[in-house]
């Protein structure tokens, strides 16, 4: 049983951006989801979502994961190529836009230095063929199960 409530997480937006890790908001990810989505299928260009998803269980305090979602985000920030975005999509974790298949998604998760790594859960979200509701209704049950 966890020592804290989780309703203390912060997890509040002003419509752009992530009021406790300044990434985008919920809403503009998905907007540029779609519109990338749309530039993939005429380029042919595979897309996979990344979702990291924090395992309470592991953390001492709202604080301690407060901490860890502000060092992904900054990292992210930092170290994701242009193009590739990401979002902070529930208060357990983040959504990452990469245009590479799920292949080359594992490659450049292997090449960032994410901290406390055995404190998440990774999940990969190949497009493939999918349209926007089908993919996006697979990578929810990964990252809300």
């Amino acid at each position: 049983m966890l020592a804290f409530n989780l309703r203390d997480l912060e997890f509040k937006s002003d419509g752009l951006v992530d009021s406790l890790t300044l990434s985008i908001s919920p809403f503009l990810f998905h907007e540029n989801l779609k519109r990338e989505i749309s530039v993939a299928s005429r380029e042919a260009r595979e897309l996979t979502i990344v979702s990291i998803t924090l395992d309470f269980e592991g953390y001492e305090s709202i604080a301690d994961i407060q901490e860890n979602l502000i060092e992904i985000a900054h990292l992210l920030k930092r170290e994701l190529r242009g193009g590739d975005f990401f979002a902070r999509i529930s208060d357990c974790g983040f959504w990452i836009l990469l245009r590479t298949d799920q292949s080359g998604a594992e490659l450049v998760m292997q090449r960032l230095d994410l901290p406390r790594r055995e404190n998440f859960t990774v999940n990969f979200a190949a497009r493939k063929f999918s349209d926007y509701s089908e993919w996006i209704k697979r990578v929810d049950l990964l990252h809300f199960n």
